[in-house]
């Protein structure tokens, strides 16, 4: 007896803090031929802070919302959803995916003749048009787990031997019969998921597609992988995959299901060994990103060391004639702490995230008051040179140029980069405005005509067949895909031919926001109109951040003048400094409790007083201290 379903697929997205990638993905659906199917979709929200919930509600009023107060992880997310579906089948899909217009109709077409089939995964690539491995996978036996553990699988990916875990020896243009699915699209019957179960809510997030994948098999039916269709997976956006988060958790997955899965005495040894081979990479990767993050910091208080006691030598030699002068004296301890300094500055206001020039020479000005600071409060006995530290702030700045030249860090920052527009004269003149009000350091050298025919020479750089010749010719790091003037399936081929040092971006819909990503590798980048706000970016998030615990400090120091001046008020003196030393609160913040569309921050302890979108589009460190001074750092009274 055959069962009655309101909707032919049910969608379900689980978004945390990626709103601009799951507007572009519900404009791949809108943008869908779907021949009558009936589609519900859902988006179910893990507590994210970047306004997800409020433009999804207020521009997609058709998709189901289901706003979670807290992270709860993938698989309870997504089970949360699946309770309340009624569709035939269901589609469990990442938010940073765009789909071609025929996707949804040809997996419904694939299941509707394959009965036997549990699971359903479709031809993947990244954001440079790059094959995904991970589209068609085996299950971890314990020989491709060693080869995937141990880096065999890099070395022969074409090879059944040595590649087995991502099956690199089946064409990717070839329809097969497969174990494992990528989570970020698991096409499913309803069915299927009625007799195997949900996915298992103990996996966070990660392992849970290969677990809910085995258990398919394990209830009689087939994983299938076609490639009649093409999704983009942009990949790595709602977890940095470079993280320690990221690391953790995705290990801690592993375990749980060698734990799950492997039992017996033959599977407690593998398991043990696939436990050890996890543990022992994830330690790797952890050692890797914490050497990453430091060294840089560690090489340039080296060099400044170096250079700073190089200049005191010879000072000594040439200006008090006595290669001897500093003997005795504490000139070791000073200079390291003079270099020290200047290094923890630049770590305090994100020199290490970005080597700009701007923020190089913040970070040499800082530290050099901090020092002078600093020099008048030691005992003379303890005291050198004044010229050293005035010629520490020169070999400071040169020494931190030099190495962010060998960085690399330097120059990429400061590169324009090139792009290439495919659109119409229409969507072109949309894109431009985006990305001027975007910000972007960007240079358009030429506009694409979309379509392979004759073209205006007065407007169009050429045609579209002439893409990859143009590329090279004009020098182009990026190209700008219009969907107004091109399906999503004709862009995706064109990136698929293209050179896989370009990188791709995806523009000219509702949604105002211009997508795109390098590589596998690298998680997704918007050009946003949003960006424009600078409490958006990485560093002023990083900077209030800093200004919170610092000024919290200094009130903790201050206790005597910042108890008086709050009349002795020890409740609202220790909430205010404690919430906002651990950071759930943050000093100063917006005067609405009700901000749709602004950079989320925490709760404040003062409003500020120029006004929300001034202060979140202008926002400086210099801008909370102000607020702070003019209100005499005294707590306001609502504080309470």
């Amino acid at each position: 007896m055959s069962m009655s379903y309101t909707y032919d697929i049910s969608i379900i997205i689980v978004n945390y803090n990626v709103r601009h990638f799951v507007v572009e993905c519900l404009e791949s659906f809108k943008r869908s031929r779907l021949a009558g199917l009936r589609v519900e979709v859902f988006m179910v929200d893990n507590a994210s802070i970047d306004g997800s919930v409020d433009v999804i509600s207020e521009q997609y009023p058709e998709v189901k919302v289901i706003a979670n107060k807290d992270n709860v992880g993938f698989s309870k997310a997504n089970n949360q959803a699946i309770k309340k579906s009624q569709g035939k089948y269901v589609l469990l899909l990442n938010p940073d995916t765009v789909l071609e217009e025929d996707t949804l109709k040809k997996c419904y077409d694939h299941m509707e003749v394959h009965p036997a089939v549990g699971a359903l995964g479709v031809r993947m690539i990244d954001g440079a048009g790059i094959f995904l491995p991970e589209s068609k996978r085996a299950l971890p036996t314990a020989w491709n787990s060693t080869t995937k553990l141990t880096g065999l699988s890099s070395l022969f990916p074409r090879s059944k031997f040595f590649n087995g875990y991502a099956l690199g020896h089946l064409s990717e243009n070839q329809q097969h019969s497969i174990q494992v699915l990528c989570g970020a699209f698991m096409f499913m019957p309803m069915a299927t998921l009625d007799k195997v179960g949900l996915l298992d809510e103990r996996f966070f997030m990660y392992g849970e597609d290969i677990d809910l994948s085995y258990r398919i098999l394990k209830g009689g039916y087939e994983v299938h992988y076609i490639p009649d269709t093409t999704i983009i997976h942009y990949k790595g956006e709602s977890t940095k995959k470079g993280s320690l988060n990221y690391v953790k958790t995705f290990y801690n997955a592993m375990g749980l299901y060698v734990d799950k899965h492997y039992t017996g005495s033959g599977g407690v040894m593998f398991g043990r060994f696939l436990k050890m081979g996890i543990w022992l990479r994830a330690s790797v990767s952890a050692a890797r990103r914490l050497i990453s993050n430091i060294l840089p910091m560690i090489f340039d208080g080296a060099l400044l060391f170096g250079a700073l006691y190089a200049f005191s030598q010879l000072w000594a030699q040439y200006y008090f004639k006595d290669n001897n002068y500093y003997d005795g004296t504490s000139l070791s301890w000073n200079i390291g702490l003079y270099a020290t300094i200047w290094v923890l500055i630049g770590w305090l206001i994100g020199y290490y995230k970005k080597a700009r020039w701007s923020k190089r020479v913040q970070t040499v000005l800082i530290g050099l008051v901090s020092i002078l600071g600093l020099y008048g409060l030691l005992d003379e006995s303890y005291r050198t040179s004044r010229v050293i530290i005035l010629a520490g702030t020169i070999l400071a700045y040169v020494v931190m140029s030099l190495t962010a030249l060998i960085r690399g860090k330097s120059r990429a920052d400061s590169k324009q980069k090139q792009i290439l527009i495919v659109a119409e004269q229409t969507g072109a003149e949309t894109i431009l405005k985006q990305l001027k009000e975007s910000k972007s350091n960007t240079e358009v050298v030429g506009l694409v005509y979309p379509k392979d025919e004759v073209y205006d020479n007065n407007i169009y750089v050429n045609n579209i067949s002439q893409i990859n010749q143009l590329s090279k010719v004009l020098k182009a790091d990026e190209i700008i895909f219009s969907t107004e003037d091109m399906t999503t399936k004709e862009i995706m081929k064109t990136m698929v031919k293209l050179d896989s040092k370009l990188s791709f971006k995806i523009a000219g819909d509702e949604s105002l926001n211009i997508l795109g990503s390098k590589s596998k590798n690298t998680s997704g980048e918007i050009y946003d109109v949003d960006l424009q706000y600078n409490l958006n970016t990485e560093y002023h998030q990083h900077t209030k951040r800093v200004f919170d615990v610092v000024f919290a400090l200094v009130y903790l120091i201050l206790f005597p003048v910042t108890m008086v001046i709050n009349k002795l008020n020890i409740v609202k003196w220790a909430r205010a400094t404690w919430t906002t030393f651990i950071g759930q609160a943050t000093w100063v913040g917006y005067n609405s409790e009700e901000i749709n569309n602004l950079p989320k921050i925490k709760k404040c302890v003062f409003e500020n007083t120029v006004g929300d979108r001034t202060y979140a589009r202008n926002y400086t460190v210099w801008l909370d201290l102000e607020t702070l001074i003019s209100a005499k750092f005294i707590l306001p009274a609502d504080n309470e």
